[in-house]
């Protein structure tokens, strides 16, 4: 049998405790009651109630000593307490950990407040095992929550998060957040992103992390700074344009002029068009920061969207609805299904100019970093593109040397396509491999098909200088198998064995 929960009501208000003494019997609970904060404080010891609903107007005892004498006590000291007030003074509710209730009540709210924090101080005895790993829906407890809880047990590990095709992860360390990670964003950037998902999974590792901290911050002090800056981003967000708009400095900007850091940051990401994603993304500064900035600089006419905004910079525009679904359908024919589904396009050029291009002129194109370690290594991921919000398309490079061969078959898994930047023995070479052992589609960019490709499996094709063009045809030969496209200058197919 259910152990029947014990529910302490701390309030000289006679009516308002009848009222509410009686919803909460009618839930099975057991209520206690005590008329100021003397007597509240001797039934907490004596009764030891699963939460204590304390109401501000209690004489001989405030709300702010009667947890701090619980604290101090191992019997009483997880014993939530939540205070009942009448006033807006939100002052009144800090320190206040299990937060406020606001007079006169909303008995629907009052009971899901009671049920979520009985959900929290489950989890909270599950975690205060230094061995067990601990899974659950942030939609029963919430990220604030979890952390509050890892905080006052003093934990060790790392809380991993996982929303959609998302995924992020918390490190903590004697229950200070010491590191967070979402996609190429880690810290307290991170950290706030994190902080606002209320949707989702999580799964709790502990262990220890030999990782260099970059969060140097008290737990509540995080989140109290999270929560802040969240309803900044709020705020900014519906005044600024759509995340894939592509921004730019005006050509008249001086940037000689001394700056604010994060100003300067900014200003210094934009001097190539980038989408507002992107600088988000790029920028050391935390969203709120950034967000204000270009705010300020779109305001004052110093950043404007590029000439091109009106269309659908995300990658939309490239290949229609049915097409995007049906590219989503082939990618997840072997794998396990899920709402995103990432394509990898492979560029094939010699040296960093390739990877170079192909940043700075694919419209949407969001690079993995300022400075993306591929351009420099000629191996990993550039950047990605959102052709919708079920499809993203993930632009790579291989090392072309043939010394590099092993790590081409590995590394190529998801791939659709391959794009030819120049003409070079390697790069050749490359797309060689890439069209007849992984048998995917060709385009070359700003010349005529090189023979050695010329009979391509899965076709080739020429469409001339324009890399939206390229990637366009790219992309339709990748699901169209018939001999000619539209716009393309030459097109070939199998008929010819591989040399």
């Amino acid at each position: 049998m259910a152990q029947v929960r014990k529910i302490l009501i701390a309030d000289p208000d006679l009516d308002s405790v009848r009222a509410l003494s009686r919803a909460l019997r009618t839930k099975g609970y057991q209520v206690h009651y005590a008329p100021d904060g003397s007597r509240a404080l001797e039934v907490a010891v004596l009764r030891h109630p699963d939460l204590t609903l304390f109401d501000e107007a209690c004489r001989l005892l405030d709300a702010r000593t009667f947890v701090q004498i619980l604290r101090t006590n191992p019997r009483t000291e997880d014993i939530p307490v939540v205070l009942t007030t009448s006033s807006l003074d939100t002052d009144r509710a800090r320190g206040m950990r299990d937060g406020t209730l606001r007079k006169p009540f909303n008995l629907d709210e009052v009971l899901s407040r009671i049920e979520h924090i009985f959900r929290r101080n489950e989890a909270a005895k599950d975690l205060k095992s230094e061995q067990q790993e601990i899974e659950g829906s942030l939609s029963q407890l919430s990220i604030p929550d979890l952390m509050q809880i890892l905080g006052m047990n003093k934990r060790n590990g790392r809380l991993s998060l996982e929303r959609g095709a998302e995924r992020g992860e918390i490190t903590v360390s004697d229950g200070r957040t010491v590191n967070a990670r979402l996609g190429r964003v880690e810290g307290e950037k991170a950290l706030f992103r994190l902080l606002s998902w209320t949707e989702g999974n999580f799964t709790f590792t502990p262990g220890t992390s030999a990782a260099r901290p970059r969060i140097n911050r008290a737990m509540d002090d995080a989140l109290l700074e999270g929560m802040r800056q969240s309803d900044e981003v709020n705020r900014l967000l519906p005044g600024l344009p759509p995340r894939h708009t592509r921004l730019m400095l005006a050509p008249e900007v001086d940037l000689s002029e001394e700056q604010h850091p994060v100003t300067a940051q900014v200003m210094e990401l934009l001097r190539q068009p980038r989408a507002l994603g992107e600088v988000l993304d790029l920028a050391p500064a935390t969203d709120m920061e950034v967000l204000g900035v270009l705010s300020t600089l779109l305001q004052k006419g110093v950043a404007r969207p590029t000439e091109s905004e009106g269309q659908n910079l995300g990658g939309g525009d490239l290949i229609g609805a049915a097409e995007v679904h049906a590219l989503r359908g082939r990618l997840l024919r072997t794998r396990t299904l899920s709402k995103v589904a990432t394509a990898k396009v492979f560029v094939c050029g010699s040296g960093s100019s390739a990877a170079r291009r192909i940043l700075a002129r694919v419209p949407g194109l969001e690079a993995m970093s300022a400075d993306p370690t591929a351009v420099k290594s000629g191996f990993g991921t550039l950047g990605r593109l959102e052709l919708s919000d079920v499809l993203n398309v993930d632009f790579c490079v291989l090392p072309p040397a043939e010394a590099a061969r092993p790590l081409w078959r590995p590394f190529s898994a998801g791939a659709i396509g391959a794009l030819l930047m120049d003409n070079s023995e390697p790069a050749v070479r490359l797309a060689h491999y890439l069209a007849w052992e992984v048998r995917i589609p060709l385009v070359v960019v700003g010349s005529e098909i090189p023979a050695p490709l010329q009979g391509a499996p899965a076709g080739v094709s020429a469409p001339g200088e324009d890399l939206t063009e390229a990637l366009r045809a790219m992309l339709v030969q990748a699901l169209n198998p018939a001999p000619t496209l539209p716009g393309v200058t030459q097109v070939q197919r199998a008929s010819v064995p591989p040399p």
